[in-house]
């Protein structure tokens, strides 16, 4: 299945360069498909998210 990021702005960046909001967008986007991607760069998004958040290691 290819997920269509026609008019995804965060399509063409890497996790550390998108916003808040593209970080999001990104993640429910991969989710709401059945994370049709790959593990490394879906990895990736929630290390960002959580780096951003101060919750990395967090439950470690």
């Amino acid at each position: 299945m290819e997920i269509d990021l026609t008019g995804k702005s965060w399509a063409n960046k890497v996790s550390p360069e998108m916003t808040l909001d593209e970080l999001g967008d990104a993640m429910d986007t991969y989710r709401s498909t059945g994370c049709q991607l790959d593990a490394n760069v879906a990895l990736g998004y929630q290390a960002e998210w959580e780096r951003r958040f101060g919750l990395e290691g967090y439950g470690d």
